[in-house]
């Protein structure tokens, strides 16, 4: 074994992890350094105080010391965050090292009152170092490491206590008690030199809310976690106090002279050795696997089992093992989750906080505990102070889960990016609020009267109808037509208003009145109907044949019969209008309605869709779900279903389960039952939660938790989830085991993404399946930040504290940050056996999903032409079109002659896309070069190198690859004129395209850039020309394919609001100089 893996074995058994020996050795050497200082202090000022003073005077050295830590605090934290942190150690050290040698001289000089004041002081500054060191250790860690590596680097404490403890006694004889100052000097020079030395090291990158304003630092007392904080502090060293005065009140009861200091010794050398044992090796598990709350609870239930027994039992046995808890578990276990319990606080108040708690709130319980002897040690016996630490104990122990609570809800702060406010749901109106809103329907703009409307429409008062009656001649049209609506919805309504607004210039207006008046009328005004539906705008007719058919009798039902029909059997735009018309008609629309679902037309089918939403007959069911299908009519199609709700529930879970279901329709149906709140949608999915399909399980699990919340369900049954997580953490392990082991063979672009891509579908199953029972909201923010860098630590430091102690070990190390080999090597019972690159390339080339089996043919043609000509017979008797292309691919780049009867069978393929592409491997194997198609595979890549897309992962741009065609323009050639209708955008392949206004050349743009799609987003003629310079060969997505995909890739739609924005920035930048140039001038 070489040093090299001998030293990282050591490393991964201290869980260091590549890049953290540096700087977790240098705070290790720092704490010791600190630790050193601190009990050598206290030794040298016992010494020197206890043998000029009285043991009775010591009472009142804590409340000084407590007066004086306040003070320095105040000092200190008004500068501490002003000043870099390796300054500000540096500056203390000096004003140590100077104050502690001009003790020696003070000393020297015989000076007695330098003593309390050293007593005070020596323990002020050696508080002060260890407050120092724990913020700059905090600033150089995020929640996960300081969880894993405080354990580690608070043993220095520990190991500091043992050094000094079993050496001051040498020095002491070579040297004398005095002369000890000199060490501590030189020991803080070292502490100046160790943070100089951490300076380099790379902080935590504080997580900040964007923000307009500059915010002013609230003031840390007023955080209730460091109020919980502060009570914990508080109660925890006012019981210590106690327990030490007991402890050595029985100490000095049992032993004398030499015996006693003999057993202080001995005693003090074993708890150094047990407690530093203890927290190399214990601390860091405890905290890993049982959370924050089991390392408060520790040393108040060890201190609290001892304190109770010691009234009954005053033996030093029995106050040994009091002791034991301060001494042993304070500065191992204890003091480690203090420091893990400080991540939370932002690093503008860190050091604030640090310095209320633990250089004032800390030196004020020593204070608390030297009153409560001052009153109570003269009244009662030893044993009975215990009564006293009873109540202080239980108090202790009663606030770690608030302070627990308070940590989580802190953590949960960080990964908001907008903090914890949340808005009032509800809006409630007084008198005055009342009035204001009236005073709005006044003089308001239309925006602010039509949000007025909404508001008193749910509070309804009385007043309402009179001041709608002054809104029905309002200029604009909106605000007429809702507050007409308003009006013929009150209790007193009358027909006259809307016969009125029949009149109304405005088209949707009068179509708000036909509807209002037929339903207020019925069958008395067919006649004024009748008339409407032959006006020359949609929407009256539209509400006029509606009207009729719902609320005109006989008449009404003839006469809007008629044209019904002759709308049904009309042209496509006829047909459109006709199933506005039947969207309004409920059960009676069913056949009609059917028929136009299975129309030729598919704006006609689109209009079906959309009115069956408003119609929701169960019987259209079937009909919907085949239409899911088609993804022009997929979003439509399931609005209907939901519109229908639990009727349609066993159809769809059916579906579901059917393997031979197609896999979009699948992938959909989970989104389409989580919108169904009903029991019955909540069990049909549970009972589907293994299918194989590992993004339909995702959904799944998704929907399951929406339907868990919206329900109101109780959590699910433990075992259950742990079944579940146990499932699903196995799944994760295996898939990055198998990559692990063909990376190197078959790394693309594309495959590297999707497998990186499937783990984070991995680590969002996990969390999904939590969700069943745990908090939503919780996981929600875990869910949405475990992706970014700067928050990923917090997130997942909120997952573990959430976990119970069986869930945590199996789900925790599944979401470390650590190398995929490392995350192996500790997966546990859980690593999977490594499978060959063969046995991969079977597997995934017969993935449910026809997007892993197109990316892995591809990589197989590039790196493995044998095994891709075997695997691809396979691969072209898959129905799925994306697989028959990626398999037809690959045996075309492997066995070419072998691939030829393959593409003349696909010739006469149902797909069109794939037919394209036997034609032009065809013409290749034929030698003609002009006939040159991309795959799928290159058309995904080259919209990946446009900025609007290059965040999109290539399974979402695959359905817009397989829509773009190729076009090819010649030098000069134009590819669009300015001022025509825009129906496509381009993504240049090769060459470059020039940028036309009129005559002047505006813009020139090249490979992976992308233009014209202003005009498909908004409909508006284009803005300017597009001209070839050279050859260019160019990528085009028609508006219609477009905003199909557009409705489905919700990804894509983001991609599209990234590029807006980025438009917007510049636009605004711009503008901003344009208006700054003249200024300049002046």
């Amino acid at each position: 074994m070489t040093k090299e893996s001998a030293l990282e074995r050591w490393l991964s058994v201290l869980s260091i992890r590549p890049g953290e020996g540096r700087r977790t050795l240098l705070l290790f050497l720092y704490l010791l350094m600190a630790s050193a200082v601190f009990i050598l202090g206290r030794t040298v000022r016992d010494t020197l105080f206890l043998s000029r003073y009285p043991i009775s005077a010591l009472p009142w050295m804590f409340v000084l010391y407590g007066a004086a830590s306040a003070v320095t605090a105040i000092v200190y934290g008004r500068y501490a965050d002003r000043v870099p942190r390796h300054v500000m150690i540096g500056a203390s050290v000096a004003i140590g090292i100077g104050s502690y040698v001009g003790v020696w001289a003070l000393v020297r000089l015989g000076q007695s009152w330098i003593y309390p004041v050293f007593y005070v002081w020596s323990e002020v500054a050696a508080n002060l170092f260890i407050v120092q060191f724990w913020t700059l250790a905090n600033d150089l860690n995020d929640p996960r490491s300081a969880k894993r590596l405080f354990g580690l680097i608070g043993s220095a404490r520990v190991l500091g206590t043992v050094v000094i403890g079993t050496t001051t006694g040498i020095v002491v004889r070579a040297i004398g008690t005095e002369q000890l100052l000199f060490v501590l000097a030189a020991l803080m020079a070292a502490i100046g030199a160790l943070a100089f030395a951490l300076r380099r090291e790379k902080k935590v990158e504080p997580v900040r809310a964007p923000s307009r304003h500059p915010q002013r630092s609230p003031s840390v007392a007023r955080d209730p976690y460091v109020q919980a904080l502060a009570a914990f502090l508080l109660l925890t060293f006012t019981a210590l106090t106690v327990g030490d005065y007991q402890f050595k009140v029985i100490a000095r009861a049992t032993y004398q002279e030499d015996r006693l200091a003999e057993f202080f010794s001995l005693f003090y050398a074993v708890t150094g050795i047990v407690s530093f044992l203890f927290q190399l090796f214990v601390t860091p598990r405890v905290l890993r696997r049982l959370g924050v709350a089991w390392g408060m609870g520790v040393m108040p239930g060890v201190f609290g089992l001892a304190s109770i027994t010691l009234p009954f039992l005053t033996t030093l046995p029995v106050a040994s093992v009091m002791k034991f808890a301060d001494n042993g578990f304070q500065y191992t276990i204890h003091d480690t989750t203090l420091q893990a319990l400080y991540v939370p606080f932002p690093a503008q108040a860190k050091a604030k906080t640090r310095a209320l708690l633990d250089a004032v709130v800390k030196p004020c319980s020593y204070g608390a505990g030297g009153l409560v002897l001052i009153l109570l040690a003269t009244r009662l016996d030893v044993g009975q102070l215990s009564y006293v630490t009873a109540v202080v104990v239980t108090a202790w122990l009663a606030v770690i889960p608030l302070v627990r609570r308070r940590y989580l809800a802190a953590l949960k702060s960080t990964l908001s990016t907008y903090g914890s406010l949340e808005s009032d749901s509800e809006f409630l109106l007084d008198a005055a609020g009342r009035q204001a809103l009236f005073d709005v329907l006044k003089a308001g703009t239309p925006r602010q009267i039509l949000t007025a409307l909404e508001q008193l429409e749910a509070d309804n008062p009385p007043e309402l109808s009179r001041a709608l009656s002054g809104l029905l001649a309002h200029p604009h049209p909106e605000v007429r037509k809702k507050a007409l609506a308003l009006a013929c919805s009150q209790p007193d309504a009358a027909a006259d208003v809307a016969a009125r607004a029949i009149r109304d210039p405005e088209p949707t207006v009068r179509a708000a009145a036909a509807r209002a008046l037929a339903d207020l009328r019925g069958d008395e005004v067919v006649d004024v109907l009748v008339e409407l539906i032959d006006s020359p705008h949609t929407d009256v007719r539209v509400a006029a044949l509606s009207g009729l058919s719902r609320r005109g009798g006989v008449d009404g039902q003839i006469a809007a019969g008629k044209r019904l029909g002759e709308l049904l059997a009309g042209s496509a735009t006829a047909r459109v209008e006709a199933a506005r018309v039947l969207a309004e008609l409920s059960n009676d629309a069913f056949r009609p309605l059917r028929n136009l679902l299975n129309d030729e037309d598919p704006s006609v089918r689109r209009a079906a869709l959309k009115a069956c939403a408003g119609v929701a007959d169960p019987r259209l069911a079937p009909d919907l779900v085949a239409q899911l299908a088609d993804p022009a009519c997929r979003v439509r199609a399931a609005g209907a279903l939901v519109a229908i709700g639990s009727p349609c529930v066993d159809l769809l879970a059916d579906t579901l389960s059917d393997s031979n279901a197609p896999r979009p329709v699948r992938l959909l149906i989970p989104r389409i039952l989580r919108r169904i709140v009903a029991p019955e949608c909540y069990a049909r999915l549970r009972a589907q939660v293994d299918v194989e399909d590992s993004h339909l399980r995702l959904r799944i699990f998704a929907a399951l938790a929406a339907l868990r919340e919206a329900l109101a369900l109780p959590p699910e049954p433990k075992d259950w989830v742990l079944g579940l997580l146990e499932s699903e953490i196995r799944r994760g392990y295996r898939n990055l085991a198998a990559w692990e082991s063909a990376r190197e063979t078959l790394s693309t672009p594309l495959l590297d993404e999707e497998m990186s891509f499937r783990h984070q579908r991995a680590i969002k199953r996990v969390l999904r399946a939590l969700e069943l029972r745990f908090e939503r909201p919780a996981l929600r923010l875990v869910r949405d930040r475990i992706g970014d860098p700067r928050r990923h630590a917090n997130a997942v430091e909120v997952l573990d504290a959430l976990l119970d102690p069986r869930m945590r070990p199996m789900v925790m190390p599944f979401f470390d940050d650590i190398s995929v080999p490392e995350r192996l090597t500790r997966a546990g019972g859980f690593a999977p056996k490594a499978l060959s690159v063969e046995e991969f390339a079977r597997e995934e080339t017969e993935h449910p999903n026809p997007y892993v089996a197109l990316v892995v043919y591809d990589s197989l043609g590039k790196h493995l032409p044998a095994l891709a000509a075997e695997l691809a017979q396979k691969g072209l008797s898959r129905p799925e079109p994306l697989v028959r292309e990626g398999a037809l691919r690959a045996l075309a780049a492997a066995e070419p002659d072998r691939a030829r009867v393959a593409l003349e069978r696909l010739l006469d393929d149902h797909d069109p896309t794939l037919r394209h592409h036997a034609q032009a491997l065809l013409a290749e194997l034929d030698g003609n070069s002009e006939a040159t198609m991309h795959s799928t595979v290159e058309k995904i890549l080259i919209l990946k190198s446009a900025p609007v897309f290059e965040k999109v992962a290539g399974e979402d741009l695959a359905p817009l690859a397989r829509v773009a065609s190729e076009e090819v323009y010649a030098d000069g050639e134009r590819v669009f004129e300015e001022g025509e209708v825009g129906d496509s955008l381009f993504v240049i392949v090769r060459g470059r395209v020039a940028i036309v206004t009129g005559s002047e050349k505006i813009a020139e743009l090249g490979p992976g850039e992308a233009f014209g799609e202003m005009a498909v987003l908004d409909s508006a003629p284009r803005s300017a020309s597009a001209a070839a310079e050279g050859e260019v060969e160019l990528l085009r997505i028609g508006s219609e394919e477009f905003y199909e995909i557009l409705h489905e890739q919700v990804e894509i739609a983001e991609g599209v609001i990234r590029m807006l924005t980025q438009r917007l920035r510049e636009s605004t930048a711009q503008l901003s100089q344009d208006r700054a140039a003249p200024l300049s001038v002046l």
